[in-house]
């Protein structure tokens, strides 16, 4: 076998894992946020929460996604109900018998999860901008 037939059979190789690691990966990739059943809030690039406010059950999903995804998009976002995390403390609360949660930075077209399973108001912040006005709110029913 020449060098040149040996180059060939790598690059045919290396083009096969390629494909096959890209088929693993698009077979991994979470169902749709239509079939997940989670409950979505997008994060803009105009800094707000869209919803600002919505209502679920306990035990319901949310997913928030940071929809800032122009071109020139370097909005990172983020998710906190943790006074420590937030620039005011006083913008964020949750019910007694809660944990606070922080998604830290989520970068352009990713999301984060969280499953509520203690009723009550949570409100939470975007600390990058939460000075913008970047607040929401979930209240969790029975």
């Amino acid at each position: 076998m020449d060098m040149f037939s040996k180059l060939r059979s790598a690059i045919s190789i290396g083009a096969t894992l390629v494909f096959l690691g890209a088929v693993c990966v698009e077979a991994t990739v979470p169902a749709s946020r239509q079939e997940s059943g989670a409950v979505i809030v997008k994060m803009t690039a105009e800094h707000k929460f869209m919803p600002e406010k919505i209502t679920i059950k306990v035990g319901q999903t949310v997913e928030w996604v940071n929809d800032d995804t122009g071109q020139a998009s370097t909005n990172t976002h983020e998710v906190t109900t943790d006074p420590d995390v937030a620039v005011d403390p006083d913008h964020v609360s949750i019910p007694q018998g809660a944990q606070p949660f922080d998604s830290h930075l989520i970068t352009s077209g990713k999301s984060f999860r969280h499953q509520f399973t203690v009723p009550g108001l949570y409100r939470y912040v975007c600390p990058p901008h939460e000075n913008d006005g970047m607040l929401g709110e979930v209240t969790v029913t029975k």
